[in-house]
C-alpha cells in the first residue's frame, strides 16, 4: 500500500493578498473566424471545429457557420 502524507500547511489569506489579485472582464466582441466580422455581445456564435486542423475549434457568425458545415466543419458538442 502507498504512503499517505498530509498536505503542507499554507499561511492564512489576508485582504492584501486577495485585493492584488487580478480581476476577470468579459470580452465585449470578437471576431469571426472565418469572415473576420465582428461579433458583438449579443452577436449569434457558433463554434466549429475546423477540418484542416487537429480539433482545432473556431468561433464563427452565424452566416459562416451555414457556409462552413457545407464544407465539413462539424459543431463542437
Amino acid at each position: 500500500m502507498g504512503q499517505v502524507r498530509p498536505m503542507p500547511k499554507q499561511p492564512p489569506m489576508d485582504d492584501a493578498h486577495v485585493q492584488g489579485a487580478g480581476t476577470v472582464s468579459s470580452i465585449d466582441s470578437a471576431h469571426c473566424g472565418l469572415c473576420g466580422a465582428k461579433l458583438s455581445a449579443r452577436a449569434l456564435r457558433h463554434h466549429l471545429i475546423s477540418p484542416q486542423s487537429c480539433g482545432a475549434a473556431i468561433t464563427v457568425c452565424h452566416t459562416c457557420q451555414k457556409a462552413a458545415l457545407g464544407e465539413g466543419y462539424r459543431l463542437v458538442e
